[in-house]
């Protein structure tokens, strides 16, 4: 079936078929697609944003990894989410060493309609074959729920303590902090803990107005620490041992790949060695500095790679944002990590008052 061609060749013998045959249908297809489905029919749209479907692909082994992001657009009253998309089959090349200026047809950044937008849930993954996940949708929920991975069956979490609107969660010492989305309870509710032994959730500590954001763009885990980065001067960071809150200055971009930390700041991309303790660059990514803009946007964990996307000014109103999957190879007995760039391409140009506010890969 070629989705651009869904809304005519769609039959009503087709859609009189019984939901769990379309379901399996829709789940062999690419998630890529998904946007031009909804518009065929409510049926379709219904099945979309359905977790019938997410349990259908994963059943069949045909979940995906993701990634978006929420931009806030200067003629639009409020934000929206974008979805990375690929067409598939295509051969992508790095347009870095190319010296392309214009954006690739075959990959781009591709805004979600409100009406396929709530298919997309916020995933906790958890070691071993269990997941949790919360809603991202834009009514507040308090809802929290489980996946057993091997067996594809849903069930019902603990409620969360309050109802939340997109709010930010991340694993740290077997607990799950979520924190933001509290709305007018934010001032004793903007955080709480998890424990999925005791099956029990816990408030945290108020951290005061000057370390509670509006506008988080992801929770990071750096030496049993929480940095809660926002899209302001100071990011907020907790320890969970002390209970305390404080203020530190914007960290740079991060992500966790194979229990290994990377960040890309002054120019460089960079990952943690434990064993020396230290920050070391990594290797091979030279003609990626020099081209790469120093207006980093997000780092993520993209089915097992890095995936950077940064901003560079197009003309006195345009910007254009640049988005490149690089794969990782340990050398020389772990002790270097080398990155090989797969692809790098303008995604989306945007007008330069347009503003990043978080992005998230996972899947689906």
């Amino acid at each position: 079936m070629n989705p651009s061609q869904t809304k005519k060749e769609t039959s009503p013998l087709f859609l009189s078929l019984p939901d769990d045959i379309i379901l399996t249908c829709l789940a062999r297809i690419s998630r890529s697609y998904y946007p031009k489905l909804v518009l065929v029919c409510k049926k379709f749209r219904s099945l979309i944003v359905s977790k019938e479907l997410i349990d259908a692909r994963i059943h069949l082994d045909t979940h995906e990894t993701v990634f978006q992001v929420r931009l806030k657009l200067p003629k639009d009253q409020f934000p929206s989410w974008y979805t990375l998309w690929i067409k598939p089959g295509q051969i992508l090349t790095n347009q870095l060493e190319e010296k392309k200026t214009t954006s690739n047809k075959n990959i781009r950044l591709v805004e979600i309609p409100s009406s396929c937008y709530s298919y997309v849930p916020s995933r906790i993954r958890w070691p071993g074959s269990e997941m949790y996940g919360i809603s991202l949708s834009s009514s507040p929920s308090s809802i929290m729920e489980f996946l057993n991975i091997e067996t594809g069956l849903w069930r019902k979490a603990p409620n969360m303590r309050v109802a939340r609107e997109k709010a930010i969660a991340n694993i740290l010492d077997g607990k799950i902090y979520v924190m933001g989305g509290a709305g007018a309870d934010e001032s004793v509710n903007w955080g709480e803990v998890f424990d999925p032994k005791t099956q029990t959730w816990e408030s945290l500590h108020d951290p005061g107005a000057e370390h509670r954001f509006s506008s988080i763009r992801k929770i990071g885990l750096i030496e049993g620490k929480i940095y809660v980065l926002s899209n302001e001067e100071w990011d907020s960071v907790y320890d969970p041992k002390e209970g305390k809150w404080d203020v530190t200055r914007r960290s740079c971009v991060h992500c966790i790949i194979d229990d290994v930390w990377y960040h890309y700041g002054q120019e460089s991309c960079f990952w943690y060695d434990t064993n020396s303790n230290q920050w070391r660059m990594v290797r091979g990514l030279a003609t990626f500095n020099e081209n790469c803009g120093y207006r980093m946007i997000d780092i993520t964990n993209y089915n097992g790679k890095l995936l950077i996307l940064w901003e560079e000014h197009a003309s006195f109103l345009l910007k254009d944002i640049w988005c490149a999957v690089i794969a990782l190879e340990r050398r020389n007995g772990n002790d270097e990590v080398w990155g090989n760039i797969e692809w790098a391409s303008i995604v989306l140009t945007v007008p330069i008052s347009s503003v990043f506010l978080c992005g998230r890969g996972f899947e689906s």
